[in-house]
């Protein structure tokens, strides 16, 4: 496969994730967050958020369901942290707990297995804490750069009833 239609096949996927994850209506109560993901020990799955989310993320489980044209894979994952409401890089304070999501993963790659793009979407089935009953979704694009692979996200939380979450809407809107 040509390089130059290898970047426009993943733009077109990227496109399409996009155009999916937009028409996915949000209540009045969600929140909206976005940030970025680094890793911290890849063969273990496992990374730290920054931004509105504060804490650690880990893949708990993953398969791979195709790996051409487009590599696709899926899985469940596990947050536990906070959103940070004064963006101090800390949870003291902040609504914390853990949100447990499902994932659908979709990348391409190029020669020698070199990254070209890659997106994910990320539904939240469950949580605890100020996370307890959660709802909404995550949408990450990694992009790849001279410095290796950026993941930024960007997303909607829906926390339902308590003070935490009451907390939560006043301090993250």
């Amino acid at each position: 496969m040509a390089a130059n239609q290898g970047v426009r096949i993943a733009q077109a996927v990227l496109l399409g994730l996009a155009l999916c994850c937009a028409l996915t209506a949000a209540s009045a109560q969600a929140r909206s967050v976005s940030g970025t993901q680094t890793v911290v020990d890849e063969d273990a799955g496992t990374f730290r958020m920054h931004g509105d989310l504060v804490g650690s993320w880990k893949i708990t489980s993953f398969k791979e369901i195709a790996t051409t044209p487009v590599y696709r894979a899926k899985g469940t994952e596990k947050f536990r942290g906070c959103l940070d409401r004064g963006h101090d890089g800390g949870c003291s304070g902040d609504p914390s707990g853990t949100l447990r999501m499902k994932f659908r993963y979709w990348a391409l790659f190029g020669p020698g297995d070199a990254l070209l793009g890659g997106a994910c979407w990320h539904p939240i089935v469950g949580g605890t804490g100020a996370f307890a009953h959660a709802r909404g979704h995550f949408e990450m694009l990694d992009v790849s750069t001279a410095n290796g692979v950026e993941t930024h996200y960007a997303g909607d939380i829906r926390m339902r009833g308590g003070a935490a979450a009451g907390a939560a809407r006043r301090s993250c809107g």
